[in-house]
């Protein structure tokens, strides 16, 4: 029985070795070289430049929506203009992906699991069985994180490539908006060469209004997608990861902290001595 218990901490000990091994010097460097993420750093460019192409159009059609004569369309433009704020945050999540993966996958297997490994080898000499199911959660949730950036791009695509078109079709009319109205900031303040402008067109102030306000309503639901998408996806990805983890490798840790005494104060008696005068002598 104690042959084959040695047997099996011996087989367990080579296998965390080899694991470790295996870790730090083959998948270490491959899952830390860019080259091994070039799909996924492909369809995370492919976002910035929708980003950058809608931050670029809602600016120029913003632009645009101004020079309409009179204050219809200000509200409309203002609203454009705020979408610049929006294209930042979401351009800093993609970038943030594109650089984590290489840190994490470079971070977790070229550090965390090998150490991991070697501190599970040294618990058998030890005999520390309450670091086992500690280590085991460690390398479950390095894992997880790891795995959140190409399951969430890929869950992501999904949903990108169903409203590509959509988005693209939105920054080809803010582009031609924009085209429109620069005639129209040209002709300054000039009311002849205004209405020529709006005729050429087949417009009127009103109907560049409205076409502003579809535009921006477009740009509402593009926006809505690559918040979607890029940040609450990867977020949802993560939060069902470490959910999953907990499920499989749940480890309840109680701390107890020791009770602390108050001091107890003295104990008065309840009874107490009775003064007796003394007789006259």
């Amino acid at each position: 029985m104690n042959r084959e218990k040695g047997l099996n901490i011996a087989s367990k000990i080579v296998l965390c070795i080899l694991l470790a091994v295996l870790s730090f010097f083959i998948l270490g460097r491959y899952l830390s070289a860019p080259d091994t993420y070039a799909n996924i750093f492909e369809s995370i460019d492919s976002k910035v430049q929708s980003v950058l192409k809608l931050t670029a159009s809602s600016t120029a059609a913003s632009a645009g929506i101004t020079a309409i004569p009179g204050d219809i369309g200000t509200p409309i433009a203002e609203k454009l203009a705020d979408f610049s704020e929006y294209g930042i945050l979401i351009l800093c999540v993609l970038y943030a992906e594109k650089y984590l993966l290489t840190i994490l996958g470079s971070g977790v297997f070229r550090y965390i699991l090998p150490a991991v490994c070697i501190l599970y080898t040294l618990s058998f000499f030890r005999n520390f069985d309450s670091l086992k199911p500690i280590l085991q959660k460690i390398a479950a949730v390095s894992l997880a994180l790891f795995f959140v950036i190409p399951l969430s791009i890929h869950v992501s695509d999904k949903i990108y490539n169903t409203y590509q078109a959509s988005i693209d079709s939105t920054i080809s009319a803010a582009e031609e908006l924009a085209e429109d109205t620069a005639l129209l900031s040209e002709a300054g303040e000039d009311q002849n060469a205004i209405q020529k402008v709006l005729g050429v067109l087949s417009e009127s102030t009103t109907s560049l209004a409205e076409r502003g306000g579809e535009i921006l309503n477009r740009f509402i639901e593009s926006l809505a997608v690559m918040i979607v998408t890029s940040c609450l996806i990867p977020l949802l990805v993560l939060f069902f990861s470490v959910w999953l983890v907990n499920q499989i490798l749940g480890i309840n840790i109680s701390v107890r902290f020791p009770r602390r005494r108050l001091p107890t104060r003295a104990k008065h008696p309840s009874v107490l001595p009775t003064v007796t005068d003394d007789p006259d002598p």
